[in-house]
């Protein structure tokens, strides 16, 4: 009885030690095939043109294809529900913005946040989403319009996408700033600009990658961005924590998770490759210096979950008034 006690331990022993060398030669060896982005936004957008940057740089660096999915619906509600419980080889990710992570569980579209995936790495942030009235609005601040709210409640009509991060801001310039705006569904980015360019709401916020050409051509002005700090290009426009609205943050970032139970090793040998593209890539720094008006911006897998954990602190602090 003791040698067979003996003789299990040993071939316990031996493979958990085959195991644990398994999981390490797949880490070593990442990636063999395909790698499969499922992308939360639509074809066009801001997160799927940061998505499809990635996976053309990545395919470059690690010489296996890089293939983008997207999965659209509920503010990427749809595709993270399907994907957060995936295939954990190492061979599927998601590809998001923070602001529709976070904000999806702050309003209940979704019933999970950040820590229901293998976070790998925030590979960015964004333009900033702004608030934009027409050009010749009467007011050129954020103070301004909130007042301007204040002095006529309920006749500015403010567009927002329901349940998105846009929404989220609605709810803080009420609640922190006292702002009486007509809070109106206008749709996703594109739809609110043209709604704000036909007149049929007031006031909206989009990023400013996308109002470009319209502020530029003088069509739309520009009152702040949401962003925590001005972008690093675009140092002229001010921030809505410093010209209305304190508690107006919204650090809109590009996130690559990973479906929950995703090998650690794995999830930092992605992270590696992501940040050395950043870090280090020419063509990667030019294209996001003209469409995201910052400077290269990733962070390590723990850096990542401290941002997205601090950005849930936030969402979440708003959530009764969401939901």
């Amino acid at each position: 009885m003791k040698m067979k006690k003996i003789v299990t331990m040993a071939l316990a022993g031996v493979m958990a030690l085959s195991v644990f060398s398994g999981a390490a030669m797949g880490a070593e060896t990442w990636p063999e095939k395909t790698i499969n982005f499922a992308c939360t936004h639509g074809a066009g957008g801001d997160t799927d043109y940061m998505a499809r940057l990635l996976a053309r740089k990545l395919e470059e660096k690690v010489g296996q294809s890089v293939v983008v999915n997207n999965v659209t619906g509920s503010n990427g509600a749809i595709c993270m529900t399907e994907y957060k419980d995936g295939d954990t080889d190492g061979y599927t990710f998601v590809l998001t913005n923070s602001a529709a992570l976070t904000g999806n569980e702050a309003t209940g579209l979704s019933d999970f946040g950040w820590d229901a995936f293998e976070p790998v790495a925030i590979y960015g942030k964004q333009s900033g989403e702004n608030i934009l009235v027409p050009a010749d609005a009467p007011y050129n601040t954020l103070e301004e319009l909130i007042q301007a709210s204040k002095d006529a409640p309920g006749e500015i009509n403010f567009g927002i996408s329901t349940g998105g991060g846009v929404y989220i801001a609605s709810v803080i310039m009420a609640h922190a700033a006292g702002a009486e705006f007509n809070v109106i569904d206008a749709g996703d980015a594109a739809e609110r600009l043209t709604s704000l360019l036909g007149g049929h709401v007031d006031a909206t916020i989009a990023p400013y990658s996308s109002a470009k050409e319209y502020i530029e051509s003088g069509d739309l002005k520009t009152l702040c961005t949401l962003l925590e700090e001005s972008p690093d290009l675009l140092q002229d426009i001010p921030t809505a924590n410093t010209t209305g609205c304190e508690e107006l943050v919204m650090n809109t970032l590009y996130v690559c998770l990973a479906p929950k139970g995703t090998d650690a090793a794995i999830v930092e040998a992605a992270n590696a490759a992501i940040k050395d593209i950043v870090d280090n890539d020419t063509e990667w720094k030019e294209e996001v210096n003209s469409f995201c008006f910052q400077e290269p911006f990733c962070l390590t897998v723990e850096e990542t979950k401290t941002e997205l954990e601090n950005q849930r602190t936030l969402f979440m602090s708003y959530a009764e008034y969401l939901q």
